[in-house]
């Protein structure tokens, strides 16, 4: 099969660069509201810092790469609970779920939720007790983030695996002014929905702090849809609650050496049912915590940085059923990690990035399900990374990067990247690999596992603009291309009731763009579209032909704000998506979705919002035969002194 042209949705893509409006999280210059502080995101988005694309720069003019930047004001006005919610917007970005505990996988570039690597404050999240080395931000909430980038294409050059799609990194509010500052804020609603959050942050001398503790619950809907499983098969409503603690501490031992610990914990329970069939009395209980300390030094010219991390990820799940152990079937997965990152030059001709990375994956599975077992498997890597400048407004980088896995051997990666501005605009170009090491599920599960898979690869690039004009208007649009080989696939063949094995091969390529425009200090206008060709070959032995793989073809968002007085704000905003073809069960029907948000801060101190999701009522899903909300209703108070 031909793998067709673009040509006729790319025509479209550049039609619609032209329409005053984009995704809230385009520009990279937007700052971030606070009160006592000025938080991360401030101190970075002020000096056009990206932090996530390039080890050798962070000056957004330089970054040759796809990127997103979401700062908490855009949290903040568009009401995000939790931080899946934040991405549903953004160009070339898919997410399963707008449900909140449901069981959610992102996309980006359309990559497996395994291939989107998350972090926060340089932790690195995935569960080595999963199918495949993952995370899931089911339960992570927006509460005390100052800013999430997100990073798109092949990224292991920089970050190792579980980046072949794109990186996702959140950095956590930190106070850089003496004094206290008090966050609150409570919500209820629909579904008996109850959620708050306080949050303690502040600075004393050399030393600054932030604790955060934050919960969440609702009783319902049932997450098997009734309208598309057979009647009479839904008889109860799904419950889900969590609830958590994080925090930070950082100390300035001296002008240039800084050290901080950073920590989180949540527990969480949901009710699971057997979508899209029916009802099921089996619920789970997962708990997750994380820890890091680092140390950062910084010469006193700046020419020199390294920057020493180690930290650890746990999560444990206990599934309560018919078919599980009476205590519970237990997974639990461990990843721990130890970096050093050296960098000179800053921005000189030419500046130097370079580093060593040991990591561990464990996991400790006790079932009646399948079984049980108890594995690790641990990979050393070694990196370095350049940047060139040999003419005004123009960078080049190159990345490379070997890793040495103690089961697979060794394996390398690259990336290059190019950015070139003209004055309000910047043309960029990247090209890179990437590679994904099996599973300790896929390889070792009694029952499933296959010890015989090998490491996935991957290539791809992309090629776009950022425009950005002092009226108020802001461009990203983007042409990308990604291809895959060596995947691993459920193969129901395999003895003796199916299992893993490495057949498949798929190909992408698309169109992103994302428009910001505010034509009047009164109105802002925010769009982004989305067009995704994704194709599979599924057959044994990968020699067979590309066939559509299903997912939704065209999405994107698009969101009106007015602020017809000062201090209120009212946001109409909608979210569309093509049929959805590549789920288990059936395939979903395109949905046009829309929300209405409104807020009125009463003093600096004291804000006032609400929203009605799912405005018109709709029926639609993301994801065969699970229950998306109907119309709902939530209101709040924000606090902060």
């Amino acid at each position: 099969m031909e793998y067709h042209s673009l040509s006729s949705p790319l025509a479209l893509a550049l039609a619609c660069a032209f329409i005053p409006s984009t995704s809230f999280a385009a520009s990279l210059d937007a700052t971030a509201d606070n009160s006592i502080y000025a938080d991360a995101a401030k101190a970075h988005t002020d000096s056009q810092i990206v932090v996530t694309a390039s080890r050798v720069t962070t000056q957004a003019r330089e970054i040759g790469s796809s990127v997103s930047v979401i700062t908490s004001d855009d949290l903040v006005k568009n009401q995000i609970m939790f931080v899946k919610d934040a991405l549903l917007t953004l160009p070339g970005v898919q997410v399963t779920s707008d449900r909140p505990g449901d069981y959610t996988g992102v996309s980006i570039r359309g990559s497996n939720n395994d291939e989107v690597l998350w972090m926060i404050d340089g932790i690195k999240l995935g569960d080595p007790s999963s199918t495949s080395t993952e995370f899931r931000p089911d339960h992570l909430t927006s509460r005390d983030i100052a800013r999430i980038e997100v990073l798109r294409g092949n990224q292991s050059s920089l970050y190792g695996a579980d980046a072949i799609g794109g990186v996702v990194n959140i950095i956590t509010h930190r106070a850089t002014q003496d004094g206290i500052g008090i966050n609150a804020d409570a919500e209820a609603g629909s579904h008996g929905t109850l959620s708050g959050s306080s949050s303690l942050i502040g600075k004393k001398g050399d030393v600054d702090f932030r604790l955060t503790a934050t919960g969440y619950r609702h009783t319902g809907p049932s997450l098997a849809d009734p309208r598309t499983a057979p009647a009479g098969a839904i008889t109860e409503e799904d419950e889900y609650w969590r609830y958590g603690v994080s925090g930070r501490i950082g100390v300035a031992a001296s002008e240039y050496l800084s050290l901080q610990a950073i920590g989180l914990w949540q527990d969480s329970f949901s009710d699971l049912d057997n979508a899209p069939s029916s009802d099921s009395l089996n619920t789970v209980r997962k708990k997750e915590y994380a820890y890091a300390a680092s140390a950062n030094f910084r010469s006193s010219d700046h020419q020199f940085k390294a920057d020493l991390t180690a930290s650890r990820y746990v999560t444990r799940r206990l599934y309560f059923g018919t078919y599980n152990r009476p205590d519970g079937d237990m997974y639990k997965g461990f990843k721990d990690q130890i970096g050093l990152a050296l960098n000179y030059g800053a921005d000189n001709p030419v500046s130097l990035a370079a580093g060593a990375n040991w990591e561990r994956e464990k996991t400790d599975q006790l079932t009646a399900y399948t079984g049980n077992f108890l594995q690790h498997i641990s990979t050393k890597s070694v990196y370095a990374e350049a940047a060139l400048r040999p003419i005004d407004n123009l960078t080049i980088t190159g990345a490379v990067r070997l890793d040495d896995n103690s089961r697979f051997g060794s394996f390398d990666t690259y990336r290059g990247t190019m950015a070139y501005g003209v004055g309000p605009i910047k043309f960029r170009a990247s090209y890179g690999t990437g590679a994904k090491a099996p599973g300790l599920y896929q390889l070792f599960d009694p029952t499933y596992g296959n010890p015989n898979l090998k490491v996935e690869t991957s290539s791809g690039g992309d090629i776009g603009f950022d425009l950005q004009l002092d009226q108020g208007l802001i461009v990203q649009m983007s042409y990308f291309f990604n291809h895959k080989k060596n995947e691993i696939n459920w193969d129901a063949s395999r003895p003796p009731s199916g299992g893993y094995n490495q057949f498949g091969r798929s190909r992408a390529q698309g169109v992103e763009l994302g428009v910001t425009a505010q034509p009047f200090s009164w109105l802002n206008l925010n769009q982004s579209f989305s067009i995704l060709e994704h194709q599979v070959d599924n057959s044994l032995g990968g020699d067979g032909e590309y066939l559509d793989s299903g997912r939704p073809e065209y999405f994107g968002s698009t969101a009106l704000t007015l602020t017809p007085v000062d201090r209120t704000s009212l946001t109409m905003r909608m979210r569309y998506a093509d049929g959805n073809r590549s789920g288990y069960g059936g395939a979903t029907q395109a949905y046009v979705v829309a929300d209405l948000l409104g807020s009125v801060a009463v003093t600096d101190s004291i804000e006032i919002y609400a929203r009605v999701v799912n405005l018109f009522d709709r029926w639609y899903q993301t994801s065969y035969g699970t229950q998306s909300l109907g119309r709902s209703a939530y209101g709040g108070l924000r606090l902060s002194f």
